[in-house]
């Protein structure tokens, strides 16, 4: 039937449920990569033991299906050439969020330049502005962007593209 999910069947045995936990984990790793605590975290909601759960997680880390640093450089780039404007903090929080050591995150962050998070900074602020902005405009997206996580430095290096900054102290 379309649309209809076909139900796995019970496993009798430890190892069928850890051929079901891998094919589990494939689905989930084919949308995207995931982090060790990430791919955890979601075999256990769907049911399976920690310990089935963590055998297959550490096979995938040994055959580099789960690999946190290779995940973590990949999502700072993809950032870097979104569309959207991301924040060297934003990008920190969300890795850190999915469970990357604090080191590999840091190692990652290394190409987001100051250049980077201006050029972050300048692109948001140009979207919150638009054309002739007032001064109050200008406060409004020097705290928008602020709340956002852009540093201080970038923020006040993009906004000087649009004037007087003579309020934003």
């Amino acid at each position: 039937m379309k649309g209809h999910r076909r139900r796995e069947l019970k496993p009798k045995t430890e190892e069928q449920a850890i051929e079901q936990a891998k094919r589990a984990a494939l689905r989930l790793l084919r949308y995207r990569n995931r982090s060790e605590r990430e791919l955890l975290e979601r075999l256990q909601a769907k049911g399976y033991d920690l310990s089935i759960a963590q055998e297959v997680v550490n096979r995938f880390k040994q055959v580099g299906l789960v690999d946190e640093r290779q995940m973590a450089e990949a999502y700072v780039q993809s950032a870097i050439y979104d569309n959207q404007s991301h924040s060297r903090f934003e990008v920190r929080y969300k890795l850190r969020s999915l469970g990357i050591p604090d080191e590999i995150v840091e190692e990652a962050l290394s190409v987001w330049t100051e250049e980077v998070e201006f050029q972050m900074a300048l692109r948001y602020i140009q979207r919150r502005l638009g054309r002739n902005p007032t001064q109050q405009d200008v406060l409004r997206a020097f705290r928008a962007a602020k709340q956002k996580g852009f540093e201080i430095s970038a923020i006040r290096s993009a906004l000087r593209q649009f004037g007087d900054l003579s309020e934003t102290d």
